[in-house]
Formats: C-alpha cells, structure tokens, sequence
C-alpha cells in the first residue's frame, strides 16, 4: 500500500464527504468498513462515525498503537476502550458549533449551524487545542458577542506520542446529509481536517457565479465574477475590482444558457423572457403544494392545508411536517390558487380555493353571542374558550381580507367589524394585536375601544396592515364610507410618522408590509400623504436591494447577548450589512404589493423594484427535483452572498429553514401571478344607493352591511338569541342562532341532539347519541360561548337523547334508551359536565326513549314510554328517584 494513502473507515454514505475533500487535494485512499488491523502503511487514518445519531465504536488499543508511533488521524463521535475521549452524549438544540482558532481561510468565532445534532459533552485533555466549541453563539456569520459561558469542545486537536488526533465531538461527515449550513464553510473545514492530516495545503478557494445569478432578462447585462486569494485563469478578461473579487465587463447575451470556465469552475446564466420566467416559478410553487404533501391525502383541497415544514432539521436531514390548521395559511393559498385557475386552465384550482374558504368561514369564525364574536380562530376549527387561541390581529386581518376577496362577504365583514371594534377609536389601530379571548371577554368592545395603544404597536405594518388592508377592501365592494375612514385614521397616524417604527421584526419588512394599505388608502383617496410615503418607502427598499433584486434585513431585533439567542421570535440576521432577506416576513409582502403600487402610482421606481425582487424570488426558487420537500418552495432566511438558505438560527418559532404554505410560498406565488395578470386588486369603490357591479359586490352591499351590524348590536344590547341545533349530512352538529350558523366540532352523531334552556346558569346543554353510540354533551354559555364535546360514560345507547330542565331541583334531567331496551336516566347537577352516573329507571324494557315534559302542577318531571309489549307506560320523578312504571289507565297523581 502506498504510503501517501488515507484509510478512510466507514459507510459509502458518511464517506461522501470527505472523499470529497480527499478528491480536491489529490489524495489516495482506501475505504474500510471497519478498522483494518495494520495502520502503519497509511499516512493518515479517518474514522467516521457511520451509525449517527449512536457513537460508532472500535478497539481504540490498535488506533493509539498508530498515533504514537507517529500517525496521524481524524475520529468522530465514537467510544472505544478507554482511548478516546469519552463523555455524556446529547442532543444539542440551541447551540451551534463556532471556531475558536484562526483555521485557514476560516476566521475565529465563524458559525457553522449543524442544526440539531447529538454530541459527546467531553472535558478538554491536557495540552489539546480546541479547534471547534458548541455555544449559545449570537450572530450570523460570526459570534458577534465572542464565546458563552457554557461551552464544550467540538473538535479537539490532542497530541498522542509522536502523533496527532483530530477528535470531533460530533459526527462533522454529517454535515452533507443533515444539511449543515453554510456549505461553502463545512466543504472548507473538511478540507482543512485533510490537510492537518497530511500535511498537505489546502487547495485556495475559488467560487465563481455570474451577477446576476441563475438568471437574467433578455437584454439585462450580465457579468462574470470570481472570489479567491489570487487571479483566476480563464479566458475572460478579469479585472480585481477590490481584494479577492475579479470581474468580467457587463455583457448583454442572446436567449438561451452560457456557461463560463473559471480557474476549472462553471458559471451558467440562463438568458430569456421575464415573463415566462415568472411563470416558470408559478407553476414550480403552485406543484409543491402536491408534491410535499400539502394537502395531506386529499388533493381537493378538503382536508384543509398544512402548515408547512419547521425549523428544526432531524437528523436525517428533514424538515419536520407541521400540520397546523391556519386560517391565514388556507384563505392566502385558497387565493393563490384561484389565481393559478384563472391564469392556466386548471378547474382544480378553484376546488382547493373553494374547499379552503368552505372550512374557514364554516369552521374557524367564532360565533357565540359575546365579544369574540365575527372574529377568527387562528389555528383552526372553533373550540371551547379554555383552546381558543390568542385572537392575533395580523391573522385576523388576512382571513377577513381574503374572505371578502373570495366572495364571502358576511363572514369576511363579521371579520371587519370584529377588528374596528379591538381598534382604538381615536387611532384606528389595533389596541392589542395578539390579545387572548379572556382579555376580549373582560374588557368587552367598549373599553378596548378607549385603551390606549402602548409598546409602539401603533407604528408597526407587521400588526397593523393586514386589518387596514380589510378595511379598505370592504370599502372598495360596499361603499360604506366608515370602513374608508378608519382606514385613514390609521394610515394618516401611521404615515405622518414614518420613519419611526416599532421594528417587530426588521425595517426592511415593516416597509414591505406598508406598501399595500398605503397603496389602498392611495387608490381610493388620492392623498399627497400617502403618496409622498409610499415613495419614501420606495427609496430605502432601492438602498437594501442588492445585485440580484433581494432586499437585505435591516435594523432588526436581533438577540442583545448570547443569553439572548434562541430565547425568544427574533430575526434572522444579526447586525447590519448581513446579506440576508426573510422569505416570511418581508420579501413576499414586497412582491406582492409593489405592482399593485406601480399599477395605482403609475411611477416607475415601483416597476424596477416589484421586477428586481420577483426576479430575485425566481432565482432562489429551491431546484432540486431529487428533494420531495423543498422542490419549488422557498426557505425563510437567504444568505444573497453565500448564494444559499441560511441566516441568523436565533428565533425559537419560525427559524431560517422553515417553509410556510401562507405568508411565504402563497403570497410569492400571488405576487408573480399579481404581475402577470395585471389585474386591479382593490375594486372600484360602490357608490351607496348606485346599481352595483354583482362581480365584486352583492345587489345591495348596504343592506348586508346593516344586517352583520346588528348582529354585533344585538350582542352588544345582550338580546336573548334562542339556538335550534341539527344534524349536517357529514354527521356533524350545527348550531343556528340569530341567523348565523356554527358548526359544533369534529363528533360524529348517529341522530338527532335534544337540548334544554338551563335557566340558573345561562346556558343551553346539548345531547346527541354519536357514531360511538354512547352520549356526548356541550354547553352554549350566554357569556363565554360554545364548549367542547365529552363522553358521559361508557353505557350503550340504542336511540337518541331526551332531555328535560327541572327547576324544582335545578338540574336537567336526560333520558336515554340503552342497548338493554331499558331506560336510563343522569342528571345534570352542576354547569359544567357534573353529571351524576346512568342509572336504569326501572326494570320493564322499552321500543324507544321517553318522551319527557315538566309538569308544574306536580312540580316534577314526567316520563312516557312504550313498552316492547305495546303497553303505553308512564312514571315520574320525586326527589331523586322515579316512581314505578304504570300503565297508562292506572296512572296515579298524588
């Protein structure tokens, strides 16, 4: 065996990534599955821990026999004999690794994300080096902040005798398959354990891309440029335009793909259509949604759609499904595929949109009698108060918004009117954009109306300008002048302010996120204000654009300290000058709204940056047939220089590697289709009392405006409302109370609910036998609203529910017959499920359940049924007891 050979132990599949690294530095190598017994014949030893996430392990005695008799060697993540460094194995979630020493081409303190790992939490030997260290790190690039207090070593290097380990704590060959970021850094760290092995130099980095990137315009120029330490060869004249960057001379190419050969690297830039590239884009998006499993296993739309995909990469290099049922994600990609339907043929489109906006208007509007009501459940169907969720603002706004857009217009103005009525009076603005139902439910509308609205929150886009946008749509499809006007108060507050914001998540998506009120307060105003604000927008999007149209994160809010990392939603760059952009927050927004703005404004600075952003979105479009999971799709954070997804890991919700069907893919998709279209988005405003265009409005918006009005007037004068509750041919219970219908959870019933006025606790209880065929109850309080379903007991009915309020005992008294042809009877003695246990109600057994009815003369329940021998019986209740059963001609009364 040669002596310049590298044993290299382990599986072909962790083996990928340094047989890479052997590769470029033109090195030999055997590959072993295991630890061959003779090592003295290679120059080196790489030993890979192939069964990852679990240490590998080997017999450590033949390893140090090597070392120190002068060997060199790379081990990871294993246990052995007594050898290695040895220490507990953990998960490690928040930390990433950093390095400590100047490594070349990688400086001090640079982050290397290995997403979620599992490491050995060793104690440093005497006299190692540590090379690589697990931290809480603050930063994107660099730890910002330096080293935490709490470190462990992640690479280790340790003299042993004559020669030298290398020992990593973790599994570092993992970097290719658990998609550690950023590549270019992992590749070069590998390359440089080989040359430490080697003792060989490491190749100089060369990267070479075309600006812009992947693809550009016809007629838009393009350059060539090369980063490295020294000038590249190639048959382009380069020129050092400052350290370590070369470049061409602008170029203007033909349609169609060039390649370029720089110092043994390609560069390839496609050349054609905009329009046909945008399109390029829809129809990769719109194909995610079925290709990663969107829309569960049914592909109409009518299991609703997923979340997206989390932050966190498993081990085996995927993106955790997350199948949070969001309003906001169903109505924006209920809206994206509409568009898609109308813009290629495809009837399905309106199927999923149809299907979608079906489940949120039926579904997820709250519509109990109080001060929740008309607004919308974030996270999915409607429940009892104890689940619903924080009523945030932003969401609320969306799904109002594209409600009214979908035609759903008493809904989507419930929505409305549920948001101007959590709006300070004076403002306009959301008071407490992500208040809880209790906070709503105490306070009641007139008192959040007074609130004042602290901490800022009435200069931030990110809560305010979806209800503004809602506001200004209702006005456009009904005329009503109010909704115009408290979408002034808002807009007029906000923009006499600008530039002040309160950043929630950078000033680069708080100016995306201004965009389209503005550009809908502008549509239907014409205010100077607005105008000269939109414009002054414009101007600080144009300074963030970079080379290839995206607009870098700004003045964010960012972690203060490393204690601060991982701890809390933050952004996804760290400081100023990071070359990130936020595919959630900001970048779609942007998209979306600057042709509306171009198409409103007519001023050209709004074409030029909704065309270099859609440009941008196109080129970062994730291409790789081969990933069932992000093919077609968008990540949130992009590194514009790196040329990949990464950024700052530090938001414990909504990271850098997440995918979300809304707020992210949606409304990209939306914005090229918005494009491409070129249709108006805000609908010419109604004139009250005028004949109405029945596309967009209803024969007479003013009357559906008054009737969802005295809804919330009725509510608000506390008008008794009686509820009448049936079955759905799905199975489903829906209530129907003031002329709203109200779909009562997920339970399958078998028949017909009973229900009964519940007088002492204002409340109406609600029985149904289910599928199950055992009884289920809920309530609907006056005050906090429909509650959830439970089981009362294990008995086995054969025939649906009676009931019957008592008020001589306070108590509903419910009556059932059961499997065993008897009737059994429970009372309801306290509000909320306190139901005393089934008891049979005699012995006889019966054709069906009694019908049941309070005498008030006798001051008691009375109970008539029909024998399975045709005899009409009859009894009733004293005290907690039931007489015997009589017939009919023997009933006694006293």
């Amino acid at each position: 065996m040669p002596a310049s050979s590298v044993a290299l132990i382990g599986s072909p599949g962790p083996a990928a990534a340094f047989t890479a690294a052997l590769d470029q530095a033109g090195l030999a190598y055997v590959r072993y599955d295991e630890l061959p017994v003779e090592l003295t014949a290679y120059r080196a030893v790489i030993v890979l821990a192939g069964t990852y996430p679990e240490p590998g392990r080997i017999n450590g005695s033949r390893l140090a026999a090597y070392l120190r008799s002068g060997g060199a060697a790379y081990v990871e993540y294993t246990v052995d004999d007594g050898f290695l460094p040895a220490g507990p194995v953990r998960d490690a979630h928040i930390e990433r690794i950093f390095t400590r020493e100047a490594l070349t081409g990688i400086e001090p303190l640079s982050i290397l994300d290995e997403q979620l790992s599992r490491a050995q939490e060793v104690v440093a030997p005497e006299g190692s080096i540590e090379l690589l260290t697990y931290g809480s790190v603050a930063g994107t690039h660099k730890a910002v902040f330096g080293p935490p207090a709490h470190t462990f070593p992640a690479l280790l290097d340790i003299p042993v005798g004559e020669g030298r380990l290398l020992y990593a704590t973790t599994a570092l060959s993992h970097h290719v398959r658990g998609r550690y970021k950023p590549v270019r850094r992992w590749t070069r760290l590998l390359r440089l354990i080989v040359a430490e092995l080697t003792g060989t130099e490491a190749p100089t980095d060369l990267e070479v891309f075309t600006e812009p990137r992947v693809w550009v315009a016809s007629g838009a120029p393009v350059k060539v440029v090369a980063r490295t330490g020294k000038p590249p060869a190639s048959d382009l004249e380069l020129t050092e335009v400052s350290p370590g960057r070369f470049e061409s001379e602008p170029m203007v190419l033909p349609d169609g793909e060039h390649t370029f050969v720089v110092g043994g690297q390609n560069a390839t830039v496609t050349v054609g259509s905009r329009a046909e590239r945008y399109r390029r884009m829809v129809d990769r998006g719109i194909a995610w949604f079925d290709r990663a499993g969107m829309f569960y296993d049914a592909p109409d739309g009518s299991r609703g759609v997923a979340e997206g995909f989390s932050n966190e990469i498993g081990f085996d290099g995927k993106l955790p499904f997350r199948p949070v049922p969001r309003g906001d994600c169903y109505t924006q990609t209920a809206h994206a595929f509409r568009m898609y339907a109308d813009l290629a043929g495809f009837p399905r489109g309106h199927t999923i949109a149809a299907n979608l906006m079906r489940q949120v208007v039926e579904e997820e509007q709250l519509t109990d009698r109080n001060p929740l009501y008309g607004a919308f459940e974030p996270r999915g169907s409607r429940t009892d108060l104890t689940r619903t969720n924080n009523l945030f603002a932003d969401d609320g706004g969306w799904i109002s918004l594209f409600a009214l857009i979908s035609g759903h217009l008493e809904a989507g103005l419930r929505g409305v009117e549920s948001l101007i009525r959590t709006a300070n009076t004076e403002l306009g603005l959301q008071v407490d954009p992500w208040r809880t139902p209790s906070t709503l439910l105490v306070k009641g509308w007139d008192e959040f109306g007074r609130s004042p609205i602290e901490d800022g929150l009435d200069l931030t886009s990110h809560w305010q300008s979806s209800a503004l946008c809602a506001y200004l749509y209702a006005y456009g499809i009904t005329g009503e002048p109010s909704y115009l006007e408290i979408a002034e108060r808002g807009l007029e507050h906000m923009a006499s302010h600008h530039p002040r914001a309160r950043l929630e998540t950078s000033r680069t998506c708080e100016a995306g996120r201004f965009l389209l009120p503005l550009a809908g307060g502008y549509f239907y105003t014409r205010k100077p204000l607005y105008l000269e604000t939109l414009l002054k927008l414009a101007a600080y999007l144009k300074s963030r654009q970079g080379a290839d149209g995206g607009f870098a994160e700004w003045d964010g809010k960012c972690p203060p300290s490393n204690e601060a990392y991982g701890v809390d939603e933050a952004s996804i760059f760290q400081a100023n000058g990071d070359p990130v952009t936020d595919q959630l927050y900001g970048t779609p927004f942007a998209a979306w709204a600057l042709p509306i703005v171009h198409q409103i404004t007519g001023e050209p600075i709004f074409a030029e940056l909704a065309e270099g952003v859609l440009d941008y979105l196109s080129r970062i479009q994730i291409d790789d047939p081969a990933d069932e999971q992000l093919h077609g799709t968008w990540q949130r954070a992009f590194d514009f220089d790196a040329w990949e997804y990464f950024g700052s890991n530090a938001d414990i919700g909504w990271g850098p590697y997440c995918v979300e069907t809304g707020w992210s893919v949606a409304p990209t998709l939306i914005a090229a289709m918005q494009y491409l279209q070129a249709e108006p988005f805000f609908p010419a405003a109604q004139t009250v009392g005028a004949p109405t265009n029945p596309s967009v409005a209803p024969a007479d918006p003013a009357a559906v405006v008054a009737s969802v009005r005295s809804e919330f007037a009725s509510i608000l004068a506390r008008e008794p409302a009686e509820p009448s509750f049936h079955r759905r041919q799905d199975g489903r219970i829906s209530r129907r109370q003031a002329g709203v219908q109200a779909i009562l959870g997920d339970l399958q019933a078998a028949g017909e609910p009973a229900w009964a006025r519940n007088d002492p606790w204002n409340s109406y209880e609600i029985y149904v036998r289910g599928t199950d065929n055992h009884l289920h109850h809920t309530y609907l309080d006056d005050r906090v609203g429909q509650g959830r379903w439970h089981q009362l007991g294990d008995l086995e009915l054969a025939d649906d529910p009676v009931v019957a309020f008592n008020p001589g005992a306070d108590a509903i008294e419910v009556y059932v017959l059961a499997a065993d042809r008897r009737i059994h009877h429970c009372s309801m003695i306290d509000v909320r499920g306190g139901h005393t246990p089934w008891e049979p109600v005699g012995t006889l057994h019966f054709t069906g359940s009694p019908a049941v009815m309070y005498d008030e003369k006798l001051g008691t329940v009375r109970l008539t049924a029909n024998d399975t021998a045709g005899q009409d019986r009859r009894t009733r209740k004293v005290n907690r007891w039931h007489l015997p059963w009589q017939d009919y001609s023997r009933w006694i009364t006293s």
